[in-house]
């Protein structure tokens, strides 16, 4: 017993250390911020007064007020003559903005007032961000102690503490159940600062439209009225008398995919409109131009009147810029560009600036100096028009072209960290399988144990190598302290390498007379067929963007060829058993045997249209929710059935009162109401069968002289099962409940194909049973992670599960409720292999008393060979984002997977953390 009670240990710890060099790679690969090589204080600061010996005066104010009407998710198709009409008919300029990915707020609103790019990772610090922006047009306004007032989203105020003299901010934010709320209290904000005066810059930003597209998707009834509410604050700021002089912007911060979300690179989360109000604006062009996000900051400061962010790489919007005179517009374009300029001298060195751009810039001041003498003096004919175009051409061709090389410069990689963290996930994936692999060489080497004097080998050669790696610059952490705690994961690295190297080298090189070393556990070649092809298609964007099919076509191609296996073996025993009599009436015979799999495979096309089924859901939602209760009531006393049963029909309420599924005919307000209780029904009945499913485990009854501890830890576990799928029936979307049966009836049936099949080989083995079992549980869950609507994209992450009978924004709650809800699969396929294990009896498939028995090997074999399985590939993809590192898709297919993949780990590391606990406390007859 304490053999696998070590075996537990030692595979919690592979997956720790697995997880932290994941995150040390991912501070490698995706530092926090970005940031240029030079230092703020190397550019030159302060707006040019001077071109070539000649005076400038930087331009006053454009305009005396500027709005930005910030509408969250507002993609690029929303506004039209029907839905925004307001708003798209007095338009002066109907413009679009390419938003850079991520496409999540907190990033956008980065590139909005500082016009640099964000990190990739800064998706993962959207929620809960608590970063202040050190420079942005506002700190400049500010220093001008000019008034800026913002309402709407508190993001802004997380980032700009101290930058608004007036600000509004919601307070829940990530609240996606408010759609209206939090949009009515930004109104109500703005009419009291439409009567006031005194501001230079207003700020709104209203969530509604987000919050809809997260909950109900983008072809809700509701978005035609949400934008209707825009429209009409659109037409309240216009048709105020108190601004004649006022320029409004109407924008997103991103768009929103075809399913509501948002966070990845579609055309639909990439593209926003820019749409520009003035009362004195010129006709507007029928041919829509489309600039970056990033170029809104420059443009607004020089509107403003401000200086430009000094990390600032976007370029000028002509079309803001025309209420400018002559003059002041090629001082903007001369200004942006001088900036820009600068930038790169300091960024890439004078003479390659030189070089390559000069010359343009060169002409460009050169005309500009001819034209600024006619232009003061109200001259200006012909020729000062084409002066005037070809320097404004020549400036835009260099602010372009600089702009571009200081966003593909901006891609900085801490190769150190990287370095580290490829070894930990490496080397313990290798560690990991060398040890299920090969038990006799586990044993001799104590692969899994601690060997004092290899461990301090490890710390030796880890402070020369710390040392070595400071003094190369190779590894560059921000403090003392830091660089000394690196000292135990390059320790940890160190260590893990000289077991992985003895071990292949032992392998590899077996001793002069003595026999090779075997594996100790069979490897099907089918399986590890599918495996490998699983993992190498992992070097392909297209594989990554539909790795769905991949999924479908392999789950579905295992278990039809284990089948057909199956099947042909039966045939040949039993016309062999009648000596080749009636073989029709044996195949026939044989072949109703396998109809449950035929069914299962049946289920599993179906799974793949599920979200068509939308005519006759209420329909599936009781079907399957009456399936997922007599699932469950095969392993259940009683009164626990009774809990569960309620608990789903609590289900199937909450569901008709909120309109997705057909239910008696209840007023709204009435539905609110019922809400709330129907819901705390709903965790009493939970609450009910945890109690009762723990009750053998509870102090007063707690005695294994009736129940074997095995007896009492297969309860346990059986009543978490259960209690997670009665959650995740919540949690999940209406069409998706259906899979929750599902997977169970596929997971059952297909045990027993394996355990059949196990019958059937040449040399019956237990763990060749184990092995196909975790084999396809992988297979299976990642196939159900895809019908449930995921993908590689981050816009598919259902964040609606984690607002379910919550009346504000808690962060915790929501992780975990999504998390459950996203990886719901993955969760209740491990825990049900788990229970089967434990649950299933070696007579079941013909043989007595072999060793090991199915309770054992649920902690010596299932639990290290299933965190193989998902550590290798995670390892191997680790190794390809370097290699791809300046692919053009890293940030919209292959970086976005590496997220996915790192989480999978996590989450099961997390389920087979709390599974150990149990194994601890109450496995004591193994």
């Amino acid at each position: 017993m304490e053999q696998h009670k070590c075996r537990l240990v030692y595979t919690i710890g592979m997956l720790t250390v697995f997880l932290c060099g994941a995150v040390l790679f991912l501070i490698g690969f995706f530092p926090a911020s970005y940031s240029v090589a030079e230092k703020e204080s190397t550019v030159p600061e302060g707006r040019p007064t001077a071109l070539l010996g000649v005076e400038l005066t930087p331009p006053p104010p454009a305009y005396d007020s500027f709005v930005l009407l910030l509408v969250d998710a507002l993609r690029d198709d929303f506004p039209d003559a029907t839905s925004m009409p307001v708003a798209y008919s007095r338009a002066c300029e109907k413009l679009k903005l390419h938003v850079d990915i991520p496409t999540v707020t907190m990033p956008r609103l980065k590139s909005i007032t500082t016009g640099t790019l964000s990190n990739f990772i800064d998706i993962a610090l959207n929620v809960g961000h608590t970063e202040q922006m050190q420079d942005s047009f506002l700190h400049r306004l500010r220093q001008q102690n000019r008034v800026v007032s913002f309402a709407g989203d508190h993001t802004w105020v997380k980032l700009f503490p101290s930058e608004f003299t007036r600000h509004a901010e919601n307070h829940d934010s990530f609240y996606v159940n408010d759609f209206y709320e939090g949009d009515r209290n930004v109104t109500k904000t703005l009419e009291t600062e439409l009567e006031r005066s005194d501001w230079s810059l207003l700020i709104l930003h209203y969530l509604g439209l987000d919050h809809i597209g997260h909950v109900e998707g983008n072809s809700s009834p509701r978005v035609p009225l949400k934008l209707k509410e825009m429209d009409e604050t659109v037409k309240k700021i216009l048709d105020h008398k108190s601004f004649p002089n006022l320029l409004l912007m109407l924008t997103g911060d991103h768009g929103m995919a075809d399913g509501g979300g948002h966070g990845g690179n579609t055309p639909a989360e990439t593209l926003v409109p820019l749409y520009l109000y003035s009362n004195n604006c010129s006709k507007t062009t029928s041919v829509t131009k489309r600039y970056n996000q990033i170029d809104l900051a420059p443009t607004l400061s020089v509107l403003l009147s401000v200086e430009i962010p000094t990390l600032s790489i976007g370029c000028l919007i002509p079309e803001m810029l025309q209420s400018l005179s002559l003059e002041h517009q090629l001082y903007a374009y001369f200004y942006n560009a001088h900036h820009l300029l600068n930038k790169a001298r300091v960024k890439f060195g004078h003479e390659r600036v030189h070089r390559n751009y000069y010359t343009w810039y060169q002409n460009a001041t050169l005309l500009h100096k001819k034209l600024l003498r006619p232009l003061r003096e109200g001259g200006g004919g012909g020729a000062s028009q084409v002066y005037y175009q070809n320097a404004k051409l020549n400036y835009m061709r260099v602010a372009r072209e600089i702009s571009g090389l200081l966003s593909e410069s901006l891609v900085k990689f801490d190769y150190g960290f990287i370095v580290l963290g490829l070894a930990l996930t490496t080397m313990t994936s290798l560690h990991i399988v060398v040890t299920v692999l090969y038990l006799d060489l586990t044993e001799h080497l104590q692969l899994d144990g601690l060997k004092v004097g290899q461990l301090w080998l490890s710390v030796i050669a880890a402070v020369i190598l710390n040392c070595t790696s400071h003094a190369l610059d190779f590894i560059m952490p921000s403090s003392t302290f830091y660089s000394i705690l690196i000292l135990v994961p390059v320790s940890i690295a160190v260590y893990l390498t000289i077991d992985v190297a003895q071990a292949l080298l032992k392998i590899a090189l077996p001793p002069i007379y003595a026999r090779r070393l075997k594996i100790s556990i069979p490897l099907p070649l089918p399986l590890l067929s599918c495996y490998a092809i699983r993992i190498l298609t992992l070097g392909s964007s297209s594989f990554i963007e539909y790795e769905y099919k991949t999924w479908y076509y392999l789950g579905n191609t295992l278990i039809l060829l284990t089948a057909f296996r199956t099947l042909r073996w039966r045939i040949t025993k039993t016309n062999v058993e009648l000596n080749g009599r009636h073989l029709y009436t044996i195949a026939s015979t044989c072949l109703w045997q396998m109809r449950k799999v035929l069914v299962v495979l049946m289920l599993l096309t179906l799974m793949r249209y599920i979200h068509r089924l939308q005519a006759i859901r209420s329909t599936v939602v009781i079907f399957s929710l009456l399936l997922l209760w007599v699932r469950l009531h095969r392993h259940s006393q009683l009164p626990q059935s009774v809990a569960s049963g309620l608990a789903l029909c609590m289900v199937f309420c909450f569901r008709g009162l909120n309109g997705q599924v057909l239910f008696f005919d209840v007023p709204p307000h009435m539905a609110a109401k019922l809400m709330v209780p129907t819901l705390v029904t709903f965790w009493c009945c939970l609450a009910l069968v945890l109690v009762l499913g723990y009750r053998e485990a509870l102090p007063p009854t707690h005695c294994f002289g009736k129940v074997t501890p095995t007896g009492v830890l297969l309860q346990l576990l059986q009543t978490n099962l259960s209690s997670s799928l009665l959650l995740a029936a919540l949690l999940q979307r209406v069409q998706n409940i259906l899979l929750l049966p599902v997977l169970l009836v596929t997971l059952q049936q297909t045990y027993k194909l394996c355990d059949v099949y196990g019958t059937s080989a040449r040399k019956f083995s237990v763990r060749l049973v184990h092995v196909y079992k975790i084999i396809m549980t992988i297979f299976l869950a990642r196939m159900f992670f895809f019908y449930q609507g995921n993908s590689n994209s981050l816009s598919t992450i259902d964040l609606t599960p984690g607002y379910i009978g919550q009346t504000s924004y808690n962060p915790s709650i929501v992780a975990i409720f999504v998390t459950l809800n996203t990886y719901s699969a993955d969760i209740h396929a491990f825990l049900y292999l788990v229970v089967h294990t434990l649950r299933s009896d070696l007579r079941s498939v013909g043989i007595m008393q072999l060793q090991p028995p199915y309770s054992i090997a649920a902690d010596s074999l299932i639990a290290p060979l299933y965190a193989a399985l998902i550590m290798l590939p995670a390892a191997f993809y680790l190794w390809l984002l370097v290699g791809f590192r300046y692919h053009l898709f890293i940030y919209s297919v292959f970086s976005p997977k590496v997220l996915y993949d790192c989480y999978t780990v996590l989450v099961f590391y997390l389920v087979f953390l709390v599974t150990s606990l149990y194994f601890k406390l109450f496995k004591l007859d193994a």
